[in-house]
């Protein structure tokens, strides 16, 4: 049987859980926190670079969601606006984080400062134009989403920046046009099931839904 080594956290493992939910794809899951990552024996054994989500399968462990996606729906999807979709979260809103999460832990280390307000207005600002991308060339119609792999993704890192950012330029931005898409995934039954099984796990944070 096929094993996902996933942390609720991880965006990408939110994703990838959803993907195999959404294709009944039967599977166990070995669920970590952040904090057991390092030490865990069953994803040192499979996966050196310490990652999540892996998926070990009968023929071989695959250690990075973008080739489990391939994996799971063929090498065309690259084609498709669902990818597209993946790697504005994959490349942009996962540089947004990258900002916010360093400008919170410059606060962490010295205070604030002149350098981790400078990171957290670049986060801000990588936040606002992601989502423009979004919103004006991607999703044009936020009254007619289909919920798919590159969703989930966009949607969760979303939500993760909002949630660390703490700020009233990413909190309000075109929240309404957001708040179209959280309905869409509210009514997909795949999301749905991650939403009701799986919050309130030892380390989870991060909302699956938007919070006004």
């Amino acid at each position: 049987m096929n094993k996902l080594i996933w942390v609720v956290d991880s965006p990408f493992s939110r994703s990838i859980k959803w993907l195999m939910l959404q294709r009944e794809m039967d599977h166990s899951e070995h669920l970590l926190t952040w904090d057991n990552l390092e030490s865990d024996r069953l994803l040192v054994e499979y996966n050196p670079k310490l990652q999540v989500p892996t998926l070990i399968t009968k023929e071989e462990p695959i250690s990075d969601s973008l080739l489990i996606i391939l994996h799971l729906l063929g090498h065309e999807w690259h084609r498709t606006s669902d990818a597209k979709l993946f790697r504005l979260g994959d490349c942009d809103f996962e540089a947004t984080l990258i900002f916010l999460f360093r400008a919170k832990l410059l606060e962490g280390e010295f205070g604030p400062s002149r350098e981790s307000e400078l990171m957290r207005e670049a986060g801000v600002t990588n936040y606002q134009k992601s989502v423009d991308v979004l919103l004006d060339h991607l999703l044009v119609n936020t009254g007619k989403v289909e919920v798919n792999v590159g969703l989930v993704l966009v949607f969760s890192m979303i939500l993760i920046a909002r949630f660390i950012g703490q700020s009233d330029a990413m909190h309000d931005y075109r929240f309404e046009e957001l708040l179209q898409l959280n309905d869409a995934l509210a009514a997909d039954p795949h999301y749905q099931e991650l939403a009701q099984n799986y919050p309130g796990h030892q380390g989870q944070q991060w909302p699956f839904f938007l919070v006004a």
